[in-house]
């Protein structure tokens, strides 16, 4: 395999942050869709409070990314959408737990879910949001999409620290 110079190493890093953002936004929508879609419509009220946080944290990271890439791409800085992102820290966090709580409830609360597929869909949302929430805010979970990370976890790397909470510990220490 040939060496990357720096021109094709950054352009390698301008193709995958255009995906990584476009693949965070189209997930605020598509995810929702393909969980009502296999729940055949039977959704309720355990289901929106688990999915409404997972869609957020989705729309945080395609706000991200997309500072990150023009970043790269232009020279901007994304100082000022950290910060942004920064500030909703502590109120992703309990947004996080309200939908875990929801999930819960939604088996343990007679009547609170519509039935057994907002169960499903309520545990799938709420799972993926408290995952999302980590993955941006503290340990970078994902590592299935860029081989160096793969390599690196396998190796006994373990989980770093996210590329945000990087760049949100950069901005605090500044």
């Amino acid at each position: 395999m040939a060496k990357q110079t720096p021109t094709t190493a950054r352009q390698a890093l301008i193709a995958r942050l255009s995906s990584y953002w476009k693949l965070e936004a189209g997930n605020i929508v598509l995810l929702p869709v393909i969980m009502v879609f296999l729940a055949e419509g039977e959704v309720g009220i355990a289901s929106l409070l688990a999915a409404l946080p997972m869609m957020a944290l989705l729309a945080i990271g395609a706000v991200y990314w997309r500072a990150k890439l023009h970043q790269i791409e232009r020279g901007t800085s994304p100082d000022e959408t950290i910060r942004r992102i920064a500030a909703l820290d502590l109120p992703m966090a309990i947004a996080s737990v309200v939908a875990a709580v929801a999930a819960i409830a939604a088996w343990a609360a007679p009547g609170f879910a519509a039935g057994t597929a907002d169960r499903w869909v309520a545990t799938s949302a709420g799972v993926l949001a408290v995952l999302e929430y980590i993955n941006y805010y503290h340990r970078q979970l994902q590592h299935f999409d860029h081989v160096a990370d793969f390599k690196r976890l396998i190796s006994g790397g373990g989980f770093r620290k996210s590329q945000l909470r990087q760049d949100i510990d950069r901005l605090n220490a500044g």
